[in-house]
């Protein structure tokens, strides 16, 4: 399934970030739509699923995305 492709990206790439760069691996989805070989619109609504599941968080204007505790466990 295409979703579960595109989730697995992103959820892939924010816990890179959050290796990285410490925890919770913020990443503005500028970024993450220009770091992942998928349409725009795949990434924005595997965001959107995570952010609806609770496993990724966002910023308050939404311009951004980061693993919750419980993303990051999953990633793990």
């Amino acid at each position: 399934m295409m979703g579960e492709k595109a989730r697995d990206q992103v959820l892939a790439l924010l816990a890179v970030e959050w290796e990285l760069s410490g925890a919770p691996g913020i990443l503005d989805l500028s970024e993450i739509v220009e770091a992942l070989p998928l349409a725009p619109s795949e990434v924005l609504a595997a965001v959107k699923e995570l952010f609806a599941e609770g496993i990724v968080d966002m910023n308050r204007l939404k311009t951004s995305a980061f693993l919750t505790p419980e993303g990051y466990a999953t990633v793990e």
